[in-house]
């Protein structure tokens, strides 16, 4: 899973939207609510395998999914008690996908002076930021805002620095990532607006979110208790756009996919050394780098979309703030 746990209490965001009304948690479902996003009158749907009455915005131009929140700590996911053995637990699955995913970053800062800031909102067990800090060393500094208090003294011991709000970070960031959190936050354009203010002019935002389906078995959106939101393409644009960020032309990122199997990944990874190996010798570093990015997009990228759920199982992409430098495609 790509499960990632929220922040709520800690991040001065609102636990009780103006635009959601509290309700008792058994209560029978109203027929009609206010779209959390865009305001429009919103209908009762469905109610999921977790029993949570499920609601979808009436304009045509949101049709964002959304459960009402019923206490105040909804959106916050449960963790192991042992936080240190889940974030190992996961290196096991992620490492490789991990490093796959600070490429596509690094492509998209280009050549910024060192070190580089780093934001991991949302940062859970930290697994993203301990392969990060591994990989970059002192040419990073990554700061973790999670309102798990299991986690306060994980950071440190793997030279990542915890925040307690967001008003304690000491500098602006070249990026923030956050990965499976916004359908956690119970005012995602608020708390998008927070986080533009602590971007540096070139900063932008890395995101992702299961994509809000109609049909529950159709996407894993619903199969988390503490998700809130289940965004459409157009609800999260919309979000952005009222949070002042730019629009988000949703594709595929194999970059957010564990590969298969380890025994897969070390064919192509194997084959690759045994190219370079030979062909060192006989062809220019040009030739060489081709040599590698063929493998990649004929074994390695395939294996990985592979591994995915068919078509777009999350809605992922960069974002900058509206007027500040266009995103730059790797």
């Amino acid at each position: 899973m790509l499960l990632r746990c929220a922040l709520l209490k800690s991040i001065n965001i609102n636990f009780v939207s103006s635009k959601m009304a509290l309700a008792p948690h058994n209560t029978l479902h109203q027929a009609v609510r206010s779209c959390p996003i865009c305001s429009t009158a919103s209908t009762f749907v469905f109610t999921s395998k977790h029993h949570k009455q499920i609601y979808q915005c009436g304009n045509e131009k949101c049709g964002h999914f959304f459960t009402p929140i019923s206490r105040a700590d909804q959106g916050i996911c449960v963790r192991d008690e042992n936080i240190e053995e889940e974030s190992n637990q996961s290196l096991n699955i992620y490492s490789e996908r991990n490093e796959r995913l600070l490429s596509l970053f690094k492509s998209y800062l280009g050549n910024r002076e060192s070190p580089l800031f780093f934001l991991d909102y949302g940062a859970g067990n930290a697994h993203i930021s301990r392969t990060f800090k591994d990989q970059l060393q002192n040419n990073v500094r990554i700061y973790c805002l999670e309102a798990n208090p299991g986690c306060k003294d994980l950071y440190e011991k793997y030279g990542l620095l915890q925040l307690s709000t967001l008003n304690d970070l000491p500098e602006k960031v070249d990026l923030v990532y956050m990965i499976e959190v916004i359908e956690h936050l119970d005012d995602p354009i608020k708390a998008m607006s927070q986080l533009k203010q602590v971007l540096k002019n070139d900063g932008m935002i890395f995101l992702s979110t299961p994509v809000g389906k109609l049909q529950e078995s159709a996407t894993n959106a619903y199969d988390t208790l503490s998700h809130l939101h289940f965004f459409t393409e157009k609800s999260l644009n919309l979000t952005l756009a009222k949070s002042g960020f730019s629009e988000i032309h949703f594709t595929y990122y194999p970059e957010m996919y564990p590969l298969p199997s380890q025994s897969v990944v070390n064919k192509p990874k194997n084959l690759v050394k045994d190219l370079v190996k030979k062909a060192l010798p006989k062809f220019s570093p040009a030739i060489v780098n081709k040599l590698k990015n063929l493998v990649k997009s004929l074994v390695q990228e395939p294996l990985a979309q592979s591994s995915s759920a068919h078509g777009i199982g999350h809605l992922v992409g960069i974002t900058r703030p509206i007027g500040h430098k266009p995103t730059p495609q790797p």
